[in-house]
């Protein structure tokens, strides 16, 4: 049976609105026909909305999601979202040749990295491996493996660039990407791009850290981390509690900093679809080791927020116990309005742009700090002029 949607060819809705739109439509509670009210009552300009779903990263989602539902869509949206999903699939398949390739190559050197993020939930928790947009390669290695990390990818024609974790807001993860020459992997929208290689970012933590603001969730992960099979070579990946953890920390820190987060946000409807697979308990001991109840609490209340996906009370009550009371009524209010504020910003042209973006990221950053002393060091950056990129400018010792 197929729904027959209504459709409005002139009205663009604002960008929070269309957002909403998408979302709602992945939230596992929806229906179809609630959804189709939805479309409906507010006469959605399908072509607009499928562009915003491409530049969001979402269209591979939605795509699916309306398949499901046997909706009838115009025949150009229809088209675009075809093969949006069509072109997601020849790249991730493109980015796991990649990823096997540098894996076998550390296997004959006794490397086995931790596969991180979208290259691992593609393949292992979505259920098509085309629903998960990816723009680079992320992997853990240890870091006295890195010179020989470094000898790998320079022979497989992967060239360096490093920065040093002392100076911009202070990213200490990794310092350091490789790339093979490909300018047609250059896109304005990472989503989009079809040809070349992808970026390839070795970490060696998983440290989160943003102008003073830190937390380390990586002790213990590497001894925790389970087998899997990327096509021929051997790696391994972090277990589900890890995997939570690391989503978590994840998401807070893209919202802290203002990145886009709405790829990230969407992990969730997948991975705690599974929730049968994750020992809560157990999740709740590891994030209490690396005192990250702040910020795993913020991202999970989030998530059932926007994505209205339940999580155990008993977690959520125990997380926000080391959660100040101002904080919690500040990410109770954090609906995908505010998240769109934080993740998709102007970009900054002058100098006096980049001073204010200082302050409102540090404003943002404090904010998250549990505690005082790590709202000062969060304000210390400010005075450490040389290390900022606006300040060197400034200097003139760019």
């Amino acid at each position: 049976m197929q729904w027959r949607v209504l459709i409005n060819t002139t009205m663009k809705l604002p960008a929070s609105q269309t957002a909403e739109l998408l979302i709602s439509a992945l939230r596992p509670s929806q229906t179809a026909r609630n959804w189709e009210a939805l479309v409906n009552e507010q006469a959605v300009n399908w072509n607009d909305l499928v562009i915003r779903a491409i530049a969001f990263g979402l269209a591979p989602m939605l795509h699916r999601r309306i398949t499901d539902w046997n909706l009838a869509l115009p025949g150009t949206a229809l088209a675009k979202l075809t093969l949006t999903r069509k072109a997601s699939a020849q790249r991730n398949s493109a980015i796991a040749a990649q990823l096997e390739e540098l894996l076998l190559s550390c296997n004959t050197v006794g490397i086995e990295p931790i596969v991180l993020k979208g290259a691992y939930l593609a393949q292992y928790w979505y259920v098509d491996p085309s629903l998960r947009p990816m723009n680079d390669i992320d992997l853990l290695f240890g870091a006295n493996e890195m010179e020989r990390v470094h000898t790998v990818l320079t022979e497989l024609g992967y060239r360096g660039k490093w920065k040093s974790a002392d100076l911009g807001p202070g990213v200490t993860k990794h310092t350091s990407t490789y790339r093979r020459n490909s300018a047609d992997a250059n896109t304005p929208n990472p989503y989009l791009s079809m040809a070349g290689d992808r970026m390839i970012e070795p970490h060696i933590s998983l440290e989160e850290s943003w102008f003073g603001l830190k937390v380390d969730i990586t002790p213990g992960m590497r001894q925790r981390a389970l087998p899997h099979q990327f096509g021929a070579a051997t790696a391994n990946a972090l277990d589900p509690e890890d995997l939570l953890l690391h989503l978590c920390i994840h998401l807070s820190f893209h919202l802290i900093m203002g990145a886009p987060s709405l790829v990230q946000l969407v992990d969730f409807i997948v991975v705690l679809g599974k929730q049968n697979q994750i020992d809560w308990d157990m999740f709740l001991v590891r994030t209490r080791s690396v005192q990250a109840q702040t910020y795993v609490w913020a991202a999970l209340r989030i998530v059932e927020t926007i994505l209205d996906i339940a999580v155990p009370k008993p977690i959520m009550q125990a997380l926000s116990k080391q959660t100040s009371a101002g904080f919690r009524s500040y990410i109770d209010a954090f609906d995908l309005t505010k998240v769109l504020s934080r993740t998709q910003q102007s970009p900054l042209n002058t100098t006096m742009q980049r001073l204010r973006r200082g302050v409102d990221d540090r404003l943002e950053t404090a904010r998250w700090a549990p505690t005082l002393p790590q709202k000062i060091a969060v304000w210390q950056t400010a005075f450490q002029i040389l290390r900022s990129d606006t300040g060197r400018q400034l200097l003139g010792r760019a």
